[in-house]
């Protein structure tokens, strides 16, 4: 057999010759950037008006419920009159989470 012409299917290839698989490299899909789950989370606490804390990267933490959300921002109206409402900017967030219901003093 000349090294021409490939070896029939189920046979290894002669030695030096590329193996079919390393001619074509195996390339994985990305991970999707967005997969809407943020966006569903976020409209599913402003519809239910559940109070939340968002704490920014410099350690300020406002409390609140969310008003409105976009792709870059979050607006977060305080409650019982406890500071503006302010518009947060969503790279400067390090984390947020629900609040109780109730608090306790």
């Amino acid at each position: 057999m000349d090294q021409t012409t490939p070896p029939p299917s189920g046979t290894p290839p002669p030695d030096g010759a590329p193996h079919p698989a390393a001619e074509r490299p195996q390339r994985r899909t990305p991970p999707p950037d967005v997969t809407g789950d943020e966006a569903a989370y976020l409209a599913q606490l402003r519809e239910k008006r559940v109070p939340v804390a968002v704490e920014l990267l410099d350690g300020t933490v406002f409390r609140g419920v969310i008003e409105y959300y976009d792709r870059d921002m979050i607006k977060v109206n305080r409650l019982d009159g406890a500071g503006p409402n302010v518009f947060i900017r969503k790279k400067h967030v390090r984390l947020l989470w629900e609040e109780p219901e109730t608090q306790a003093t």
